[in-house]
């Protein structure tokens, strides 16, 4: 891990890139970078930290270009992120838990995190992929990519996380206790950006759903658990175009947790996919899934038991809908745009599922 990070994109420089890439085994002695180019990506995409490509000139074998991840700029995104401890669970994803699994995700050249929640992680471009857009949607070839690919992913952490003891479960955890408090807080401000958005069925029984998150956490806390990824959406997918290309790139490993994997499916399912994808689609999607997960070992998980877990994850959904949009800053086009686009079809979703009826049963 470096010793000395940058701070801010205005202090990468050549001199600073070259002693990052030599402390981390990528330059010998003689060699370094000789200029970079710091060129900062689309505001509105990853709002919880601050992004850049960065254009090398180097006399060794390195890539052209590399990314470089840094807290938020924004002071309000980032006590958030530090609130839920989103830095220092992708920095320890990373480097933890990243080589044991198939589940593409960046090449890391560099990472920092201390006590603070300074971040930084220097990692492979992967920008000739086709980033995935939750304003327009996933489209069934999309869902069926991303599902496979989440379906690896589980299956290679399936009953095998007891080893790892700085991921949090869903439930009973600081993060679920911040999740429960931070929906608490960000209903006003739902409302007062979202609010034609949200379905009057859930606006009637808010108090009700405020009550029993806890209870929602713990039913997708039981075994079997396995890492979800925590922010499984549209714009963390990297999708493959060309010949030489993965499939699919997951970035964004700010939210992992212990818990069922159907949290990450559900959130994925009602927040990215098209509405009408979804509505069409959905049995065969989950069923795809729980499909995955068995050709990848998983055993005693049946496509009932997917759905049932997928019903209760849409629902959960929502308390994750009402945390972003009621607490981050929502003020730049984009950032708006995918945040709306998440609120109306959760709640859609919630409806046409009717999976309010949960909370009867909690």
């Amino acid at each position: 891990m470096l010793d000395a990070p940058v701070k801010s994109l205005a202090d990468v420089n050549a001199e600073w890139l070259t002693a990052a890439l030599r402390q981390e085994g990528h330059l010998g002695d003689a060699e370094k970078v000789d200029a970079v180019t710091v060129e900062p990506m689309n505001a509105g995409v990853g709002l919880m930290s601050a992004m850049a490509k960065l254009h090398l000139q180097s006399n060794a074998d390195l890539p052209d270009t590399l990314v470089i991840k840094l807290p938020s700029e924004n002071a309000q995104n980032r006590g958030v992120a530090e609130q839920f401890l989103l830095y220092m669970k992708e920095a320890r994803y990373y480097i933890d838990l990243s080589t044991r699994t198939s589940a593409k995700s960046p090449t890391i050249y560099a990472s920092y995190i201390n006590d603070d929640q300074d971040f930084l992680l220097l990692m492979e471009d992967v920008s000739d992929y086709r980033l995935g857009n939750q304003v327009t949607g996933a489209t069934l070839a999309e869902t069926e990519v991303c599902i496979d690919e989440l379906a690896e992913l589980h299956a290679a952490f399936w009953g095998g996380l007891n080893d790892v003891a700085w991921l949090p479960h869903m439930s009973r955890s600081d993060n679920a206790t911040n999740m429960q408090l931070g929906a608490e807080a960000g209903w006003a401000q739902t409302l007062d950006f979202f609010g034609e958005h949200v379905p009057g069925s859930i606006r009637a029984r808010w108090d009700e759903y405020l009550g029993k998150i806890a209870g929602l956490q713990d039913k997708l806390d039981g075994d079997p658990i396995t890492l979800i990824h925590g922010d499984f959406r549209m714009d963390n997918m990297l999708f493959g175009d060309a010949p030489s290309h993965h499939p699919l790139v997951i970035v964004d490993f700010q939210g992992p947790l212990k818990g069922r994997g159907a949290a990450d499916l559900g959130y994925l399912m009602s927040h990215s996919v098209q509405t009408e994808v979804r509505r069409q689609h959905e049995r065969e999607l989950v069923k795809r899934y729980a499909e995955g997960l068995r050709a990848g070992g998983v055993t005693g998980y049946s496509d009932d038991d997917a759905w049932q877990d997928y019903r209760t994850a849409v629902l959960y959904s929502w308390t994750v809908a009402v945390v972003i949009a009621g607490t981050l800053d929502p003020n730049n086009e984009r950032g708006f745009a995918w945040m709306s686009k998440m609120v109306k079809r959760n709640g859609i979703a919630i409806e046409d599922l009717d999976c309010l009826s949960i909370l009867d049963t909690l």
